[in-house]
């Protein structure tokens, strides 16, 4: 017999096993594919709008922006039905020109300020007074991206996996650096770093919102040569980063493709993407 507390119970026990079952479809579910731009950087240079509108065709909404914003306006942007909620801002001007920087983010839509490597750190590693001076910078601006509401981010580049203690550079750079600033994992030049893409986002939930892929050729001299390659199939396992990228709570995936080939290889990219 079906009484009412046996039916409230039920209701009950059937919303928290929905409430579960969509958490679980977001921790695996994929994010959007989106495209760096500095991949066409060369295209870029040429036409604006048919780069942009070629982007467009190959079923990609979202782009991320370089230097800031190479010649592209909001309108440029609207005409290819393309957005672009992130972009690159070198160490000097997020220094010296913040305020400018926030008005470029804010015409072209950005939301999140990225500064792409340490450029005061010579290769392969930073030193630990370089890790501790980045962390300072990081906070300061992210605290600056904060008040105009947006937020900022660090791409990580490979520097900042050198020992310390019991950890690496890394660890030290995201606990000084605060829990604000965010950061967009490289998958290639972690990898370069000799550190581990799947571990690290593993080891960091919450604090990864944006990745670079891009796979790596199976080819010695590969870092070196920057060698991309279509996604799945080179060293690197996208397929891990994606879903370890999916449990971290990462918001979009970029593809940037370095190679000669980049017009060729992007689509076969977001091909493997979609079928993952």
């Amino acid at each position: 017999m079906t009484t009412r507390r046996s039916f409230l119970s039920t209701v009950a026990t059937g919303a928290a096993a929905a409430a579960l079952a969509r958490r679980a479809r977001a921790a695996t579910a994929k994010p959007p594919l989106g495209l760096q731009l500095y991949s066409l950087r060369k295209q870029l240079e040429k036409d604006v709008p048919g780069t942009l509108k070629q982007i467009k065709a190959w079923g990609i909404d979202d782009v991320e922006s370089f230097g800031p914003h190479n010649g592209m306006t909001a309108a440029a942007l609207k005409d290819a039905g393309l957005r672009c909620q992130a972009f690159h801002v070198g160490s000097d001007r997020l220094n010296g020109e913040m305020a400018t920087v926030l008005k470029e983010a804010d015409a072209l839509g950005v939301t999140t300020v990225i500064n792409p490597f340490l450029s005061f750190a010579k290769p392969p590693f930073a030193t630990r007074e370089e890790i501790l001076r980045a962390a300072g910078e990081f906070a300061k601006w992210s605290k600056a991206c904060r008040a105009a509401g947006k937020r900022f981010a660090y791409h990580i580049h490979g520097q900042e996996f050198g020992p310390d203690g019991q950890g690496t550079l890394f660890d030290l750079l995201a606990k000084e650096s605060g829990p604000d600033v965010g950061f967009e994992a490289d998958v290639f030049w972690i990898t370069a770093g000799g550190a581990d893409p799947v571990k690290l986002m593993g080891q960091y939930p919450g604090r990864f919102w944006f990745t670079h892929l891009k796979d790596m050729a199976k080819t010695e001299g590969a870092v070196k040569d920057r060698a991309n390659v279509v996604l799945g199939t080179g060293s690197i396992d996208i397929k891990g980063v994606v879903a370890a990228g999916a449990a971290a709570g990462v918001e979009m995936h970029y593809l940037e493709d370095e190679s000669a080939a980049v017009l060729s290889q992007v689509p076969s990219s977001v091909a493997y993407y979609r079928s993952l």
